[in-house]
């Protein structure tokens, strides 16, 4: 008990002092901390409102802005990795912290260039036939092969254990420097919640309005995805090293 007590203060502590630990003004930390519920709210205002529900539609669709902003995010956070993989490597840090960020931004490459198809939609190239076969929707794309499509919701679920995971290995000193930013929990909770509907609903399915209703805002938990992506090594670059 006494552990878990000193875990939860170590983190509240990281979050109140996080504007000072990563040189961000207040409102910036206020900000990262509360636009992920912000967001769902908007979103869920603009679904539940048949006035305004066309316009959330619109914008969860495939090819239109909640996926291309996820892409765009997903790429500047490869930059921005590789960039701290640079800074780290520069000051003597070891090869396994710096070349943890450069598998980190060449993973994020990699779904930014699935979350676009691989440049297909851009540049209008056809897809091969023998990806068109095994490819629930025709693309050029590993995430809607067969036996991928339709289970996404396990690898939100990986991501956000996994950066779940990474707050708490970044309350020990030595890990520090690959640690996620407590900062970062409202969305990671968020993204963990979701998925954990959505991979119920698979087994138990609970109302099939709520279920198109949870599959359509998949689109936007992968936008909080990329943005926690891309505010671990922004947010990790911000303290000296």
């Amino acid at each position: 008990m006494n552990r878990s007590s000193g875990v939860i203060e170590n983190l509240q502590s990281s979050i109140e002092c996080s504007a000072e630990t990563y040189r961000i003004p207040s409102c910036i930390k206020s900000a990262i901390l509360l636009l992920p519920f912000i967001l769902m709210v908007l979103f869920a205002i603009l679904l539940l409102l048949p006035s305004t529900r066309s316009v959330g539609l619109w914008l969860l669709q495939e090819n239109h802005p909640i996926e291309l902003g996820t892409a765009f995010i997903l790429f500047a956070g490869c930059a921005v990795s590789m960039v701290r993989a640079v800074k780290i490597r520069k000051v003597g840090g070891t090869f396994i912290i710096y070349g943890f960020y450069i598998v980190f931004g060449m993973g994020l490459l990699f779904v930014a260039m699935e979350e676009l198809a691989w440049g297909q939609w851009l540049f209008g190239f056809e897809t091969p036939e023998a990806c068109k076969v095994i490819n629930r929707q025709g693309e050029t794309t590993l995430h809607n092969l067969a036996f991928f499509q339709g289970h996404s919701e396990f690898t939100r679920m990986t991501f956000g254990l996994g950066a779940l995971a990474g707050v708490w290995i970044g309350l020990y000193p030595k890990f520090s420097k690959i640690g996620v930013p407590a900062l970062l929990l409202p969305w990671i909770a968020i993204i963990i919640v979701h998925a954990g509907i959505d991979a119920f609903n698979d087994f138990i399915p609970i109302q099939p309005r709520f279920d198109l209703a949870i599959n359509k805002t998949s689109e936007l938990i992968e936008l909080y995805i990329a943005s926690t992506a891309f505010l671990y090594p922004f947010l990790n670059g911000r303290i000296q090293d």
